[in-house]
């Protein structure tokens, strides 16, 4: 999330908008701490996440040697695994919305990939 906070201060970059399966008061004890001005909207009856076609990962997607080393990766990095909150089997994504219409997306192959943000820069370099 770092890296999409300092992004998203950058001129030019779109407004950011994080859609997470948890209650508004598990937003507000997670994003303070982590960035406060976050604009995040909860969703978790998943009707987003359905919307944008994520859905639950498969035992492969979640648990397979891939993942897990992008896990131990993350974990030297020094980030931790938090409790699970809403669906921890459901999917994630990025996407770019311009003018009502989804011009960019990213739907994670599994839980251990990193958005692409090459394709989305190449996007709003057009």
């Amino acid at each position: 999330m770092e890296v999409l906070q300092e992004r998203a201060e950058e001129p030019g970059f779109p407004e950011v908008l994080l859609v997470h399966l948890g209650s508004a008061d598990e937003a507000d004890a997670f994003f303070s701490k982590r960035w406060p001005e976050a604009r995040a909207v909860s969703d978790p009856n998943q009707d987003l996440y359905r919307f944008f076609g994520l859905r639950n990962g498969s035992l492969s997607q979640l648990f397979a040697p891939r993942v897990l080393y992008a896990g131990w990766q993350a974990l030297r990095r020094g980030h931790g695994v938090g409790k699970p909150v809403g669906n921890p089997m459901r999917m994630s994504g990025w996407f770019l919305v311009q003018d009502q219409e989804v011009t960019w997306s990213h739907r994670h192959e599994h839980a251990g990939v990193a958005p692409r943000w090459g394709e989305l820069e190449a996007i709003l370099n057009d």
